[in-house]
């Protein structure tokens, strides 16, 4: 179970922090506001520590996630998905 939520200057998000998750957990917003970034972002972290932990990989945790974010996000680069600052 996910018990903790922390991004970063991710997408259209500067800083998201979430504790104390429950079992069953909202993301609530208008269109286009990156509730489904956010998803994808725990998606391929959860899938990223699942495919370390099998052991079968010879790849560090960052290249994992990389692949995982890389594919599931379909961009051409990782840094598009990085919010910049002014």
């Amino acid at each position: 179970m996910i018990e903790q939520v922390e991004l970063k200057n991710y997408g259209l998000h500067s800083n998201i922090e979430w504790d104390s998750l429950g079992k069953i957990n909202l993301i609530i917003g208008e269109n286009s506001c990156g509730k489904s970034f956010i998803l994808k972002a725990i998606y391929s972290a959860m899938r990223t520590i699942e495919a370390f932990g099998r052991g079968q990989n010879n790849k560090t945790p960052a290249e994992i996630l990389s692949d995982k974010l890389y594919w599931t996000f379909q961009t051409k680069t990782l840094g598009d998905m990085v919010k910049k600052r002014l």
